[in-house]
């Protein structure tokens, strides 16, 4: 077979964007074929830069984030969006259109190493001339991503076992657990007891203890292009004042071309949207749907993703292609 996905790749891909650690004879049965051949396709799209699996910091740990944009020097755009990829708290990077070109998705592991990050460290990178900021105080979408390419019964057949939540601190050896998780999610237990020195049982409960209590997720991701959905759009909303950011930004959840949606505080808007579209024409539609199921909502900048730099610890090349990892690191020292 060739190098091109095709439209088994896309079912193996959505299914794991179902269930990131289905195992492969689990995908094999729901999608019609042998466990070996799912692991052979996946291993192609892996060893490709075109999917890849990865821990996320789930909605229960108690982190800080924030959005920050920067107008740059001609010509710098680039340089400054690599810079700051470089950055383990940046969990994602783009360079757009629009005067303030390259964007930034920041976690860290408190308010005042936030702010040391995006007043004095991302915005004295060479080739920024100005940057405009904005905290994120609740994320609504960014780790579960649908591409259609399965249908219901079958995303309900692998889809993991409903189990109660529990509880639990999140300590070092999760923080351990977490970074190495980003740099292959789909580690087997054995494989992630040896680098971490437990029993492959203690690996697999302490997994399942840290999905459980919402402290960490697994998200599957992909060069997105080639798998049908090249054009990525910011869209900045305002809300009246009487509707709440959480009211519209649940709903945006399950719009099929949502990719990231956020509450920010900081300037006019109160929800910052990413949408991933077949084509730019398609962005229309999403505006007026926007229009018609939220009245009184705006528009308020629109900006199209150029070159996606960073993808939750994901450094990409121009096509997308993952080409390195530096792990989304919310607790890391900062180096100014």
């Amino acid at each position: 077979m060739g190098d091109d996905v095709d439209e088994l790749d896309l079912a193996l891909l959505d299914g794991l964007h179902v269930n990131p650690r289905a195992s492969f004879d689990e995908l094999g049965r729901v999608l019609g074929v042998s466990g070996v051949t799912a692991a052979r396709r996946w291993r192609r799209l892996v060893s490709t830069g075109r999917a890849w699996v990865s821990s996320a910091v789930g909605p229960s740990l108690p982190l800080a984030g924030a959005l920050i944009e920067a107008e740059c020097d001609p010509g710098r755009a680039g340089t400054v969006a690599q810079q700051w990829a470089a950055v383990p708290q940046a969990a994602s990077v783009h360079i757009t259109t629009g005067s303030y070109n390259v964007y930034g998705l920041v976690v860290a592991a408190d308010e005042s190493m936030l702010a040391r990050l995006i007043v004095d460290v991302l915005p004295g990178i060479p080739g920024v001339r100005a940057v405009q900021t904005a905290t994120m105080f609740r994320v609504f979408s960014g780790t579960f991503w649908r591409l259609g390419a399965i249908n219901a019964h079958q995303a309900s057949d692998v889809s993991p076992p409903a189990v109660g939540p529990v509880r639990h601190v999140f300590d070092d050896f999760d923080r351990e657990m977490y970074l190495v998780l980003q740099q292959d999610g789909r580690l087997s237990y054995r494989e992630l007891a040896a680098r971490l020195g437990c029993s492959e049982l203690a690996a697999r409960r302490r997994v399942q203890v840290l999905t459980r209590s919402g402290l960490m997720r697994f998200r599957t991701d992909f060069a997105r292009a080639e798998a049908g959905w090249p054009v990525n759009v910011v869209l900045m909303l305002g809300l009246p004042a009487d509707t709440a950011a959480a009211e519209v930004g649940r709903a945006l959840v399950s719009w099929p071309e949502t990719r990231v949606c956020a509450a920010i505080i900081g300037g006019a808007a109160q929800l910052f949207l990413t949408v991933q579209v077949h084509e730019l024409d398609a962005v229309d539609g999403v505006i007026a749907r926007l229009r018609q199921t939220f009245p009184g909502v705006t528009v308020l900048d629109t900006r199209a993703v150029l070159r996606p730099v960073k993808s939750f610890g994901r450094l990409l090349d121009d096509d997308g292609h993952a080409r390195d990892v530096v792990p989304v690191n919310p607790w890391a020292a900062i180096v100014d």
